[in-house]
C-alpha cells in the first residue's frame, strides 16, 4: 500500500502539466513560420508554452487572474519581438525571460491591460488545467508549502522542479549566477523538507 510519503513524493511531479512531446524540428519549423507571419504556427507555440509560462507566473503571484493576464502579455510581447529571436536557440528560456520582465513591470507600475493583439489563430486560446491532481489533500499540502517559500527561492525552485530548466537556463532567466541559482534551489528544498519531510521528488539531472 502506498503511504503518505509516496503520495507526497509524486505530488510535486503533479505540479507539472502533462505536455505532449514536440520534436526540436517541429518547434524550429513553427518558429521560422511564425517569424514569417504565420499566425497558425505561432498558435502552436502558444499551445505548447502557455501552460508552462502561466503556471510559473501563478506560482509567483499566487493570483490566477493576474497570472493569466501576465501570460497574455508575455505572448503578445513574444509575437511582437519574435523577429529578434534566433531560431535554434532556447525558446523556452526566452519566454521565461520575457515573463520575468513582465512580472517586474507589473509590480513596479501596477497591472495594466496588455496592448496589442495576438494572431487570430490564438485569439480563442483557452489554456487547459495547470495540473492534474494526484491526491487533492496531498497536492494542496505541497502547494501551500511552496507558496510559503520566499519568492526569491520559489522562482528558482519552480523553474527547476516544475519547468525542468537547467541551472544554466534558470541563471539566464533570473539574471543570476549559476552558483546562486543552485543555492536558492537547495535552500528551497531544505525549507520544504522541514514542512513535508523527506518526501519530495529526487533532484532531476542537470
Amino acid at each position: 500500500m502506498t503511504g503518505a510519503n509516496g503520495r507526497r513524493r509524486r505530488s510535486l511531479s503533479g505540479l507539472r502539466a502533462s505536455e505532449a512531446r514536440v520534436s526540436h524540428e517541429d518547434e524550429h519549423s513553427w518558429v521560422c513560420r511564425a517569424q514569417a507571419g504565420d499566425g497558425t504556427a505561432f498558435a502552436a507555440l502558444v499551445d505548447r508554452y502557455w501552460p508552462r509560462v502561466q503556471r510559473w507566473l501563478h506560482g509567483l503571484t499566487l493570483d490566477r487572474q493576474a497570472a493569466e493576464d501576465l501570460a497574455q502579455e508575455v505572448f503578445l510581447k513574444a509575437w511582437s519581438h519574435l523577429a529578434s529571436f534566433a531560431p535554434g536557440t532556447n525558446l523556452r528560456a526566452w519566454l521565461f525571460c520575457i515573463a520575468r520582465r513582465c512580472l517586474i513591470d507589473s509590480r513596479r507600475c501596477g497591472r495594466s491591460p496588455p496592448a496589442g493583439r495576438l494572431p487570430d489563430a490564438v485569439a480563442g486560446h483557452e489554456p487547459g488545467p495547470v495540473s492534474t491532481l494526484i491526491g487533492r489533500e496531498t497536492q494542496t499540502l505541497v502547494r501551500e508549502a511552496v507558496a510559503r517559500l520566499p519568492v526569491v527561492f520559489r522562482a528558482a525552485f519552480l523553474l527547476r522542479t516544475q519547468e525542468e530548466l537547467s541551472y544554466q537556463e534558470i541563471a539566464r532567466v533570473l539574471e543570476l549566477t549559476e552558483e546562486t541559482v543552485r543555492w536558492r534551489v537547495f535552500k528551497a528544498r531544505k525549507l520544504l523538507l522541514q514542512v513535508l519531510g523527506n518526501a519530495l521528488d529526487p533532484e532531476p539531472p542537470s
